[in-house]
């Protein structure tokens, strides 16, 4: 792959699209995928009129909020490297950092004055964004070694 300033004008500029289109494309995929968790996850607490509202057990909501933290941080991390045009390891990793801070400013800092801090949501996000860049890199190598 030529180095940036060896491009010709037109490929520049279609170098920085590219590089403009990593952020709005992780941004995309969340939505996208929570628009698809919206329709696939029913409410915990959709209920018949009139019936005794049953809250959700605490393993069930935990593991569903487990899986769409992870899902979500992934999808994050993945769709902005993937959308990349080069140096996509280092742009999973800034991603990730990115994501990580996010979790930790909704699940830890906003409780810290009231309520109680929620670290475990933080951790599990944190831990898909980081195995996200992690399955990033693992691609690049293994498509280094191929060519």
């Amino acid at each position: 792959m030529k180095s940036f300033s060896e491009l010709t004008g037109k490929e520049k500029n279609t170098e920085r699209l590219r590089w403009v289109c990593v952020p709005i494309a992780a941004v995309l995929g969340v939505f996208v995928l929570r628009i698809i968790a919206g329709f696939v996850m029913m409410p915990a607490l959709a209920q018949l009129s009139g019936s005794a509202a049953m809250p959700a057990s605490d393993f069930r909501r935990f593991f569903l909020h487990s899986v769409s933290g992870i899902l979500t941080a992934a999808v994050f991390v993945i769709a902005g490297a993937k959308t990349a045009p080069r140096r996509r390891l280092a742009t999973a990793i800034v991603l990730a950092g990115l994501w990580s801070l996010e979790a930790l400013s909704s699940h830890v800092l906003v409780h810290l004055s009231q309520g109680t801090p929620h670290y475990l949501h933080f951790l599990v996000e944190a831990v898909g964004a980081a195995g996200a860049a992690v399955a990033i890199g693992y691609s690049e190598r293994s498509k280094a070694g191929r060519q």
